[in-house]
């Protein structure tokens, strides 16, 4: 399919024209934008440069690809990941321990996907409404979901609170930094919302990205690489406040922060957290751009890293593949530069990618049960978020196979 993009010149929480560039990633194509081999050669690609707002601490895409393009025809499945299916089991528990709604009340999961936070509610508890654009949300109807086929926006806020009344829950995981007008999808949350009611977002979290060096997350879908700061301007300029943040050791894309988030006026305490946090950023210089001086340089580094590990063993006669085909990790493979000399294939579950080549890097993803028949020895885990649980469950680590796992520091494990 053909992408269309845009420079983003001003940024999108505060509307300063003051955006400095810190990191350039080079020109990638789309994630997840799998193909087949025979359309290999008619790939498209934009640039991957990461700006800060000095004004208010954004930080986001130079370009923004057509998000009507991304989600049109869309690869990722959530529940393919069962580490994920875990991860929002316990979200879902935790917001009915603390915020339930009462029996009949309206949830809405903002990008839904296939459904896999709405089927950890309850059956026929709640009123549960998907918001999912892309194809995936296919997947979600046919599990039994109403789910509304659009983005989520101002007047889409306005439309369901005519159709369902105000919602108690409001959920968007690995949703938010896809939005080009945040603004607009800001306003729709607090023009849905009931007046106790709780918006409850997870992001990859900026200031891990930095110190981390968790370089992957950056990709085309994700417009906007989010911290608290920004973000607590965006939601007061629209009557709505952060009540409480933690941080959550998985997520969509990595580790990331929970927020939750309620109209001004709402009986939500705010507790210690958020001051906390935005002290906590503010000391680290989250709207200055000597803060991320260094950042492009030490990606560098462990991309020399990496390469010497995986072309070491190519040279010692082992076979390496690499592991997942998330989007992040075409992020990665592509600022590697590797080929199919330094990566046999990819391992994936998700039938919508498998029999597909990854996106710029042309490496061939093959099923689970195909990648262990290649007598690969080791794989680089794309899926690095997951490694506590691949390395306990995967078939591949149970026959012998190493993963090379890229952060915090590349390692080879099981050692």
């Amino acid at each position: 399919m053909t992408f269309s993009s845009k420079p983003r010149s001003a940024c999108r929480i505060c509307g300063s024209s003051d955006l400095k560039s810190y990191l350039d990633l080079g020109l990638q194509p789309p994630s997840n934008s799998f193909i087949l081999p025979e359309d290999a050669n008619n790939e498209q690609y934009f640039p991957l440069v990461v700006n800060l707002c000095s004004g208010c601490g954004l930080s986001q895409l130079s370009e923004v690809v057509a998000a009507t393009d991304i989600f049109s025809d869309y690869a990722y499945l959530s529940s393919t990941s069962k580490a994920l299916v875990r991860h929002y089991q316990g979200m879902v528990d935790e917001l009915l321990e603390g915020h339930a709604p009462p029996s009949g009340g309206l949830v809405v999961d903002i990008g839904c996907n296939d459904g896999i936070t709405l089927s950890r509610y309850p059956a026929d508890k709640f009123k549960l409404i998907g918001i999912e654009p892309s194809s995936s949300g296919e997947y979600a109807v046919k599990a039994g979901f109403t789910v509304k086929k659009r983005f989520f926006d101002a007047e889409a806020g306005r439309e369901l609170r005519s159709e369902y009344g105000g919602a108690s829950i409001i959920t968007a995981t690995n949703v938010f930094a896809h939005v080009d007008d945040i603004r607009s999808f800001t306003q729709g949350i607090a023009n849905l919302l009931e007046s106790n009611g709780i918006f409850v977002i997870e992001f990859p979290y900026l200031r891990e990205m930095v110190d981390r060096l968790y370089f992957d997350t950056v990709y085309h879908e994700h417009l906007s690489y989010l911290a608290l700061t920004p973000l607590t301007r965006l939601f007061s300029d629209h009557g709505l406040r952060p009540f409480t943040v933690k941080q959550v050791d998985i997520g969509a894309s990595g580790p990331a922060l929970r927020l939750y988030v309620c109209l001004q006026g709402a009986p939500h305490s705010t507790d210690n957290s958020i001051a906390e946090m935005l002290a906590a950023e503010q000391h680290w210089g989250v709207n200055r751009i000597e803060t991320y001086s260094d950042f492009s340089g030490r990606v560098a580094s462990l991309k020399n890293t990496l390469l010497c590990i995986i072309r070491g063993l190519n040279d010692s006669g082992r076979r390496v593949g690499a592991y997942g085909a998330p989007a992040k990790g075409n992020t990665m493979l592509n600022y590697l530069g590797v080929t199919q000399d330094d990566i046999v294939a990819v391992a994936e579950n998700n039938s919508l990618k498998t029999g597909k080549l990854t996106p710029g890097t042309h490496l061939p993803v093959v099923p689970d049960e195909e990648f262990l028949r290649l007598e690969i020895s080791h794989a680089l885990l794309l899926t690095w978020n997951y490694a506590d649980f691949f390395l306990a469950n995967s078939e591949f680590v149970k026959s012998g196979g190493k993963f090379i796992v890229p952060f915090p520091s590349p390692a080879i494990l099981p050692g």
